[in-house]
């Protein structure tokens, strides 16, 4: 048994979060992508896939280095410039959503693919998820320990991992099974290697107050800092299984993610098939 996580009860009752998942939006007031100006063609499969499957999106510049380390020394950051780059770009998105009253936003980086069902997915998900909750982590690199299956998943990939023809078509049937999993939403422990999360207003806002501050006394970046409020409590925060996002770079394509149906991979803006790839970084020396 996995241990309980405290959740954190706000003092005011919380808006439900979502809508229709089927909606240009994904079920959420606003998304937003992230980019940066030294990546151009992360941002340009984005928006094919935005095109693709009819999702409407904010587009958001990463604050630069050189003006990361400007902040650094203006206000004592204890993080490393491009760790500054991502948290203060994520610091104005919770202030834009303060300042205009956004329910709900999903943010994403935009080096990134999507499941080609993402939209059902989203649909399945939402459906389910309870109230209250802060955040919705979509797109991880890594696995979780509460996540369903994974241990099962794990330990059979273990055992498994022989020569045997008998355990090799095992293995083969176990992947396709827990690849083609149904989507489900499950209370988050620690995810790692955020590409996508949902965020909530009073969440966006309590980050909005206390973000900046809190980079003045931690150097963690920010997968880091989000994982760590729902671990310890601060925030309600749950994970879809499988991610129906997945991150995607072409500079390096050993990293990246398995996806069931690419969006970049049916447009051809990717040549290789992350069908075939690991759901997640952490398992690419067992899932082969």
């Amino acid at each position: 048994m996995p241990p309980q996580i405290y959740r954190f009860q706000p003092n005011e009752p919380q808006p439900r979060i979502y809508s229709d998942a089927m909606n240009s939006t994904l079920g959420f007031q606003r998304v937003y992508v992230v980019y940066s100006a030294s990546d151009p063609s992360s941002l340009e499969n984005f928006k094919s896939i935005a095109v693709l499957l009819d999702i409407d999106a904010r587009y958001i510049e990463q604050t630069s280095i050189e003006r990361a380390n400007t902040l650094q020394r203006q206000h004592a950051y204890l993080a490393n410039p491009v760790e500054i780059a991502e948290l203060d770009t994520h610091a104005r998105i919770y202030a834009h959503m303060a300042r205009h009253d956004i329910q709900s936003a999903l943010i994403i980086r935009s080096s990134v693919d999507m499941e080609l069902d993402i939209k059902l997915r989203m649909a399945s998900a939402l459906g389910d998820i309870p109230d209250p909750y802060d955040m919705l982590f979509v797109g991880r690199h890594y696995a979780e320990p509460t996540e369903p299956h994974v241990q099962e998943m794990m330990t059979f990939l273990r055992q498994t991992n022989s020569s045997d023809p008998s355990a090799q078509m095992q293995r083969v049937w176990a992947k396709r099974e827990f690849a083609s999993r149904k989507t489900r939403v499950y209370l988050s422990s620690f995810p790692s290697g955020i590409s996508a999360y949902a965020i909530g207003r009073q969440m966006a806002r309590r980050l909005h107050h206390r973000l900046r501050v809190r980079m003045t006394v931690d150097k963690h970046d920010l997968d880091f800092i989000l994982a760590d409020v729902a671990m310890v409590g601060l925030s309600i925060a749950y994970s879809m299984s499988p991610s129906p996002i997945a991150a995607y770079t072409t500079r390096h394509v050993s990293g990246n993610q398995l996806l069931t149906h690419s969006a970049l991979h049916v447009m051809s803006l990717r040549q290789d098939d992350p069908a075939m790839l690991s759901p997640y970084k952490d398992w690419a020396s067992m899932w082969t």
